[in-house]
């Protein structure tokens, strides 16, 4: 075995106990999930609200690929969306698709259907 397939073995078992992780993990969640609370005693509220909050699967996996992979970029983190941009570019859309006919209006959708 070269050394190049010991370290993708190395990660794919890594990745593995990760998963082993997940799952005592949840099975803790489950089992303290009656008995974490927050706030008073009158008004108590649980610590965490989601399992993802309790553990990232996704971002342990991420952390074992960046051990093995130098120049792995992790996916999970979303970059901000411009809602502006997203908003005039499917205007834009909406308007070329209108002038190539492939939109009805609303007002001409109702007359064909009465």
């Amino acid at each position: 075995m070269g050394l190049k397939e010991y370290q993708l073995r190395l990660e794919a078992y890594r990745i593995k106990q990760v998963e082993e992780e997940r799952k005592l993990a949840l099975q803790a969640w489950n089992n303290d999930a009656v008995k974490s609370l927050k706030g008073s005693s009158k008004h108590p509220k649980r610590v965490y609200t989601k399992f993802q909050e309790f553990f990232d699967q996704k971002k342990a996996i991420e952390k074992v690929r960046s051990e093995f992979e130098p120049d792995y970029q992790a996916v999970s983190e979303e970059k901000p969306r411009d809602v502006g941009s997203v908003l005039s570019k499917r205007i834009e859309e909406f308007k070329r698709l209108k002038k190539a006919g492939k939109i009805i209006p609303l007002k001409e959708r109702r007359l064909n259907h009465d």
